[in-house]
């Protein structure tokens, strides 16, 4: 991050000069360089974590804390969070009692069938997901003493703007090198679950299953992201000939495939996708690999089914290296 991107943030945040109402909620999971920084810095800040804390969930807690205008700690904190999903600023007049207090309410979530889970909001790759499918009330609920939220985008020279303006989500897009600004009002979701919002427990927000599919959706992207550059590391020149196109095509393939085998945590995904590229994309159905077949449409744990794969893959690429 560039002194003028972080220049061009800190006009933003502080159009008006030096304020005392902008603050940041650092996600302490993403590194332990966050906790290090908040112990060396002077600025004020407090765990959205209550009671007494193990230190490892001390230091991978989530922190709000309170930025100053001008200072140099909070210039090298935006250097240093932005475009690394470090967490989400927002703007708002109250206190740090008062706000903690607030986005404690969203810590942990209900799913549809009323399980309590862990939201970390606090994720810009979350937030920019989440905001544009809350409903009116949810919205209301989420912002309350807060005026907005900014977020990185996907492309951090971009940065999101999001306010809850008359009954609406609006949410701006501004290019951090060119100054221009989008803005695209967002109206909320045509299935406005009233019900959901009135019978819920004060502080925990239901999470709707249109949510919870676009988080998945989310997660998948990364996913094949991370496919990617793994592929490209250890595959080149495979990888060069599909071409990143046809490259994420056979990534999207090969998950849906594993899936029907039952194959589904991301280790053993990409385990099955890295035969596809060694063994064949079709080599789990190539009647020359009879073996695949036989052992993917085995009745055994998911887990114990791709180790015997890649075992039994290894064995069959090296007979065809001595025959």
């Amino acid at each position: 991050m560039t002194d003028q991107f972080v220049a061009r943030i800190e006009e933003i945040l502080w159009p008006e000069g030096p304020r005392q109402n902008i603050w940041m909620i650092l996600d302490g999971a993403r590194t332990i360089e966050i906790f290090r920084m908040l112990l060396a810095c002077h600025l004020e800040y407090a765990c959205l974590y209550s009671g007494q804390l193990t230190p490892d969930l001390e230091i991978a807690a989530p922190y709000l804390v309170q930025l100053d205008h001008g200072y140099r700690d909070t210039h090298q904190l935006i250097q240093q969070a932005w475009g690394n999903s470090w967490g989400v600023f927002l703007r708002s007049d109250t206190s740090l009692k008062k706000l903690r207090r607030h986005l404690r309410d969203f810590l942990v979530v209900r799913d549809t069938k009323g399980n309590r889970l862990v939201f970390r909001y606090y994720d810009p790759r979350v937030m920019r997901v989440y905001l544009p499918t809350c409903t009116t009330s949810e919205l209301r609920t989420v912002f309350g003493p807060i005026e907005c939220f900014w977020t990185e985008s996907k492309n951090p020279e971009h940065l999101l703007d999001f306010r809850f303006e008359r009954g609406k989500l609006v949410q701006r897009t501004i290019s951090l090198a060119a100054g221009v600004t989008r803005t695209a009002d967002r109206p909320p979701p045509s299935d406005e679950p009233e019900r959901i919002s009135s019978d819920r427990p004060f502080g925990a927000i239901a999470i709707r299953q249109t949510q919870m599919e676009a988080f998945s959706r989310v997660e998948i992207r990364k996913f094949e992201d991370w496919m990617i550059n793994h592929l490209t590391q250890f595959f080149p020149a495979q990888c060069m000939a599909l071409g990143n196109t046809q490259l994420r095509a056979m990534i999207q393939d090969g998950i849906k495939r594993a899936a029907g085998y039952g194959i589904t945590t991301q280790r053993d995904v990409c385990k099955f996708i890295d035969l596809m590229i060694v063994v064949g994309r079709d080599f789990d159905c190539d009647g020359r690999n009879a073996w695949a077949g036989t052992i993917l449409s085995a009745e055994q744990e998911p887990g114990s089914k791709i180790r015997t794969l890649h075992a039994t893959a290894l064995h069959y690429l090296r007979s065809l290296r001595q025959s």
